[in-house]
């Protein structure tokens, strides 16, 4: 069931303005303390590369957002638990203190992202990519045996 609503007062908060979006599970928006309805159309138009949109605290829990592109976005203290987020990307993305548990990350490009203090309890890394310049949570462990790739970033995609 996709529907075009005006965008919730959240977006226009951060001046995101989904053009329609698909509601899970027949539950309609509820402006606090819902997860913001996933299967956004015009979501990635807005968060283009020269944006560097700044998100800082912003809740994306159980959103389709995959394919999205968050490239040198402010992502700090954002809540993006449970989301899917095939294949996007956050390369240079500040993610400091993020809740990513229970994400689905498989292909994201983290090429220089901050993922420092970020909850990932849960998380599918399954073939993301990381760099040098990748800053991991404490504890993480090794990227590899997450199912991560290292990217050289000198051959990295833009």
């Amino acid at each position: 069931m996709l529907q075009t609503l005006s965008a919730p007062k959240a977006f226009r908060t951060f001046g995101i303005h989904p053009t329609s979006y698909e509601l899970s599970a027949g539950i309609p928006w509820q402006q606090k303390g819902s997860p913001i309805p996933a299967k956004f159309s015009g979501f990635n138009n807005f968060l283009s590369p020269s944006n560097g949109a700044n998100l800082q605290g912003v809740s994306l829990t159980n959103a389709d957002l995959r394919w999205t592109n968050f490239r040198g976005a402010k992502l700090r203290k954002a809540n993006l638990s449970s989301s899917v987020l095939w294949g996007a990307i956050f390369t240079n993305a500040d993610l400091k203190g993020a809740d990513l548990s229970h994400a689905d990350l498989t292909g994201v490009d983290l090429v220089g992202a901050d993922l420092t203090n970020a909850t990932v309890e849960g998380t599918c890394f399954l073939g993301a990519r990381f760099g040098q310049s990748t800053r991991f949570p404490k504890q993480f462990g090794d990227p590899e045996k997450k199912g991560m790739v290292s990217l050289n970033e000198s051959m990295q995609l833009s």
